[in-house]
């Protein structure tokens, strides 16, 4: 019986040593391996940060190109609401046809300005003809002249474009008319005897003015007077807003143009019509490629009017 419990209490101190060892052993693993795992682990906290801005970065880049995409949308809608508008601005024309071709007459109202010099540059370049209508302007002589002399046709429009004055009366908008007539000849020795209507011959406004039919009784004084009016069938909208997108003046223009023997084109070529100008040569290209010749307005050229 003591032999026996003398040979339990061995086994139990032997299988006390041999735990202490192992458990010496784990704890000298622990101590190697700990530093390695406390690396590691920091190593992956720094990744999970950097993956973390990383998002948030691409996150805001998101949103960024969200509201670009938004905003193109609402560009987009604008310039498509602009076209539309344009479509309804090009109003049904009495147009005498011309069997001859197909012609387009570049025309510019308002000037001469700055814009003027830049748009005649282009058009010698160009060899293309164009009709300016032009208002009465001091230390402008140069450009009236030009005008003549390069072969455009110098047209009038108004001397003062004052519509509170000039449409208060058929004798008011004569005198206008043929004071800046006079003021033409003296400078290039040329009478016009073309001309347009500020804000067309179905212009409105003059009812606030002069009243009800007053445009029925100016026409027929001015055709009295030598003169023949124009007014338009393609408004390139650049007198929608003070500076017109060019794109918008171009492909107005362009739309406008197609499927008619003969364009006549609305510009203008006051001060701040800068997109007017850069718009020409894609304006002249796009209607050449449709087939059409330019030319000037004449007393001869078959007649574009509202009324």
């Amino acid at each position: 019986m003591r032999a026996r419990r003398k040979k339990s209490q061995l086994g139990t101190t032997l299988l006390f040593t041999v735990l202490a060892i192992i458990l010496v052993a784990s704890a000298g693993v622990l101590a190697v391996k700990l530093p390695d795992q406390v690396k590691e682990l920091k190593e992956v906290k720094e990744t999970l940060q950097t993956l973390e801005a990383s998002q948030n970065d691409l996150e805001a880049s998101l949103e960024e190109v969200e509201s670009r995409l938004e905003e193109v949308k609402q560009e987009t809608e604008t310039l498509k609401s602009q076209l539309e508008e344009a479509k309804k601005q090009n109003p049904e024309v009495t147009v005498t046809t011309d069997p001859e071709g197909k012609y387009a007459y570049l025309t510019f109202d308002d000037g001469p300005s700055d814009n003027t010099i830049k748009i005649l540059d282009f058009l010698k370049a160009n060899e293309i003809p164009a009709t300016f209508f032009v208002l009465g302007k001091e230390n402008r002589d140069d450009v009236y002249k030009r005008i003549v002399e390069e072969g455009h046709t110098l047209a009038v429009h108004s001397n003062t474009h004052d519509y509170q004055d000039i449409y208060k009366s058929v004798d008011n908008f004569i005198g206008d008319m043929n004071a800046l007539a006079n003021q033409l000849e003296s400078v290039t020795g040329v009478r016009p005897n073309v001309m347009r209507f500020p804000g067309g011959s179905n212009n409105t406004i003059h009812r606030r003015y002069g009243g009800e039919g007053l445009m029925d009784q100016i026409i027929p004084a001015v055709e009295s007077e030598g003169f023949v009016y124009f007014d338009w069938n393609v408004d390139s909208m650049d007198a929608a807003t003070n500076k017109q997108s060019k794109d918008v003046i171009v492909n107005s223009v362009l739309n406008g143009s197609k499927g008619k023997k003969q364009a006549v084109i609305l510009m203008h070529d006051a001060a701040p019509k800068t997109t007017t100008v850069d718009a020409l040569p894609e304006i002249v290209e796009g209607l050449r490629k449709q087939g059409f010749i330019f030319r000037a307005l004449t007393n001869d050229t078959p007649l574009v009017q509202f009324k």
